[in-house]
């Protein structure tokens, strides 16, 4: 798999920041987890920052947290990364457009979609289940835009990449804290701008998560 290659001066605007813990929270595994995968003696996703996590990062964790979850064993995963990084030539693998999970298997499309777990074995179309449909993709057909729950969406370039209420600034957390310290629903919808459906699904994010 390829390297990635950070500095302290490479700039981080518009890519998303995040820090270990608040990545176990989203991506929903403890934080003991996330370090293991990103800089454990043999990660599925390694970063070289001991301190931040991108967008990209975080869009990586969550899809193998999906294919762990959906069984697919992790010597696939592991293989799948590399010959995604290699035939697709990125550093984020599991934050590309097209990939999908089938059973146990870990499944890339390019002209036809091929088994990345088994070596790009071809498979058939009627079989995949969609990985990404939560995801929006760039130009570079990366991971751009995460909305993992309804209302909610992670935009590296708004806040960020905190969560948000979806098309807006507001984080997910500050509604969740208004409402912690007694604020009604109907006035944290007034006093944010929001609508009540928005707000209720903000404090349904943060209860999940």
């Amino acid at each position: 798999m390829a390297t990635k290659v950070e500095t302290q001066t490479e700039p981080l605007l518009g890519r998303g920041i995040y820090d270990i813990a608040e990545a176990a929270r989203v991506v929903g595994r403890h934080p003991e987890t996330v370090a293991r995968w990103t800089r454990g003696a043999n990660p599925l996703h390694p970063v070289e920052s001991d301190r931040i996590l991108s967008f990209l990062d975080l869009i990586s964790l969550w899809v193998i947290s999906e294919l762990l979850r959906r069984g697919v064993p992790r010597r696939q995963i592991r293989a799948g990364g590399e010959y995604l990084a290699k035939h697709v030539g990125t550093d984020y693998p599991f934050a590309h457009q097209g990939l999908a999970t089938v059973g146990d298997g870990f499944f890339g499309e390019f002209e036809a979609w091929v088994d990345v777990g088994k070596g790009g074995q071809r498979s058939f179309p009627e079989v995949i289940e969609d990985l990404l449909s939560p995801i929006e993709f760039g130009p570079d057909l990366l991971a751009s835009i995460w909305r993992p729950a309804n209302g909610v969406w992670l935009n590296p370039k708004v806040q960020a990449g905190a969560p948000c209420i979806d098309g807006t600034r507001v984080p997910t957390s500050v509604v969740a804290d208004l409402k912690a310290v007694g604020d009604h629903i109907e006035d944290i919808a007034d006093d944010l701008s929001l609508d009540i459906t928005q707000v209720r699904a903000a404090l349904q994010y943060e209860l999940a998560a």
